[in-house]
């Protein structure tokens, strides 16, 4: 039967369990600047010694149950380093070291000495790279894919001006880029310049390419009005990349699909494109510092014409030739983008994120790390932006989720509790006391 000597296993259960309690409201306030981090709570449960009768159940206590950490969104600092990475929303990071794999919401990372992603305890960071396998891997801004190095598409978008003047001479012949160099004959005793295309054409732009090498070469498209509702588009690249000889340099050289050397727009009269259904422009240019020929789908099927200035709305290519890493930049969707030194972007890779059904069953190995355990489930893989995952947000930190003035009343609390079953040991000697001197 429970007696007086009870209440001091009792007391002395609230005193180690108020006391743990103190120690988890301890660690949070030391956290409050780490990044990351979560704050936790200890959860108690009262204690019940067996052998007693339902009627007359007397507890043993109290003792912590759990300390669970809450998975709250964190407040974002902006930091403006590309590399700061923070969550906004659900998900985790993923590190790697050799097979084992640790998980953390803290986005700290840095470029090791090799090139790889990782995180500030050099861990690597990972994510789907470009022409992986499409398991997560370790992420490298010095291994870009070089299945893109050549334009192999082209897309053009813009405006061509209905109110222009219809062209009335015959657009200049210029010699053809198939590697022959230039002569005189009677049909054309001198070279064209783009100066005489410029002077025949309503408008041009500009588009680079790259080779299969990876050299930069430009491709200059000129607009002529040849009719009521209808443009005629030529490509021309300069003759020095395209002529054997080399003699000539800085002039014009046309580019042609097989047999044709141009396209004919025809457009409608709501100013929209009616004829060719696929305004592809397809040429086969030669260049002459040893690449394979450039083959490239050129596409001007989202030009209009209407009575406005004619402009270039947007050029879109698929080449990004051949450059070192600049810079390195991280999308919200998690892509990351590597400015190369010839002004070309390439995707290097995506940052993966995982999931789990409870993530509060992680368990704290330190180091800003999380593992799985039986209680958290299993991860769930994925980008950020997609599914239930958040977006990472670069040049941001998500601070910790610990409130200073919470904690603080909350050790308010605890440290009563701990005085108060302090008091009852006190008291319990005293009337132990008062038994023995009874005798």
């Amino acid at each position: 039967m429970p007696s007086i000597v009870n209440g001091l296993f009792s007391a002395r259960s609230g005193i180690a369990s108020h006391g743990a309690a103190i120690a988890v409201i301890g660690d949070n306030i030391a956290n409050g600047s780490t990044i990351g981090f979560k704050s936790a709570r200890a959860e108690f449960q009262d204690l019940l010694a067996g052998g007693q009768t339902s009627s007359k159940v007397i507890g043993s206590g109290s003792a912590i149950s759990n300390v669970t950490g809450s998975f709250e969104q964190g407040t974002l600092e902006f930091t403006n380093r590309p590399l700061d990475l923070a969550i906004d929303g659900n998900g985790l990071f993923v590190l790697g070291k050799g097979d084992q794999r640790f998980f953390s919401r803290a986005g700290n990372f840095k470029v090791d000495s090799s090139g790889f992603i990782t995180s500030a305890n050099g861990l690597k960071v990972l994510g789907f790279p470009s022409g992986g396998s499409g398991a997560l891997e370790e992420i490298n801004i010095n291994t870009i894919s070089q299945d893109n190095v050549a334009t192999t598409t082209v897309s053009i978008t813009g405006n061509l001006n209905a109110a222009d003047t219809i062209q009335a001479s015959a657009i200049p012949t210029v010699q053809a880029a198939n590697g022959t160099p230039w002569s005189a004959t009677s049909a054309n005793p001198t070279q064209t310049t783009y100066a005489d295309l410029s002077a025949s054409a309503q408008y041009s732009t500009v588009v680079d390419v790259f080779d299969t090498l990876g050299a930069k070469h430009t491709v200059s498209f000129f607009f002529t009005h040849t009719g009521i509702n209808t443009y005629n588009v030529r490509g021309y690249v300069n003759s020095d990349e395209v002529d054997t000889s080399g003699t000539f340099k800085g002039f014009p050289r046309l580019i042609s699909q097989g047999v044709t050397n141009q396209l004919n727009l025809g457009f409608s009269g709501n100013g929209t494109l009616s004829s060719p259904t696929t305004a592809n422009y397809t040429p086969t240019v030669s260049w002459n510092n040893q690449s394979s020929a450039s083959n490239i789908a050129i596409n001007f099927s989202n030009f209009t014409q209407f009575s406005t200035a004619s402009n270039i709305l947007s050029i879109s290519q698929n080449g990004q030739g051949i450059g070192n890493v600049g810079s390195v930049n991280v999308e919200k969707n998690g892509d990351v983008f590597a400015l190369l030194s010839n002004g070309q972007a390439a995707v290097i890779g995506t940052i993966g994120l995982v999931n789990f059904s409870n993530p509060e069953g992680l368990v704290r190995v330190g180091g800003n790390l999380l593992q799985q355990s039986p209680s958290s489930g299993e991860p769930v893989i994925g980008r950020p932006a997609t599914g239930t995952f958040g977006v990472v947000q670069s040049g941001s930190l998500e601070l910790s989720t610990v409130d200073i003035a919470d904690q603080f009343v909350k050790l308010i609390t605890l440290q009563r509790g701990f005085q108060a079953n302090s008091r009852i040991i006190t008291t319990i000697n005293q009337l132990l006391n008062d038994i023995i001197q009874l005798a």
